[in-house]
């Protein structure tokens, strides 16, 4: 990941060819579109700027949320599956409500919930699903300042096969 993506101030896109996107002479259209969330405030800032530029561009939108695998040790696999259930709900749920919130808009949105690690299921998803793009907060639920870029999203820019905009 580069020096300049780590310390920007605003949302950065990177590309990994140099293909124009966006429309841009002899550019491609970004027609699908992955946002992850995870229910914090910058996954929220990243699916705001994600539905505008499905808006922009008249975009398929599709909205990520990962249930992280759980490696309590401490606790039985009939305690681990349940919190993992109940995760899995409570995601489902949360899915739903931004499902329904935005259909009142003129655009196309498809909520998917997997399970597993999260860097990992999101660049599997967009690769199954060919995205033109994948939108990203900086950091995530459990993201820290000390850190310039979460984990999730610098593993995401680092080995994604499309371009990525990170969103502050």
């Amino acid at each position: 990941m580069s020096r300049q993506m780590c310390f920007a101030w605003c949302a950065t896109v990177t590309f990994k060819s140099n293909t124009w996107y966006c429309g841009l002479q002899g550019g491609k259209q970004m027609q699908k579109i992955l946002v992850a969330h995870d229910g914090s405030k910058s996954s929220d800032k990243a699916l705001k700027k994600a539905i505008e530029l499905t808006t922009n561009f008249n975009s398929s939108l599709t909205i990520l949320a990962v249930v992280p695998e759980l490696y309590l040790t401490e606790l039985g696999d009939a305690d681990r599956n349940r919190i993992t259930d109940s995760l899995t709900r409570e995601t489902t749920d949360s899915m739903e409500k931004i499902r329904k919130a935005l259909s009142g808009k003129s655009i196309d949105v498809k909520t998917v919930v997997r399970q597993g690690d999260p860097a990992e299921k999101i660049l599997e998803t967009a690769q199954k699903m060919k995205v033109d793009l994948i939108v990203t907060g900086s950091h995530g639920r459990h993201g820290t300042k000390k850190f310039l870029l979460g984990s999730v999203s610098g593993k995401i820019v680092d080995y994604s096969k499309c371009p990525v905009l990170v969103v502050k």
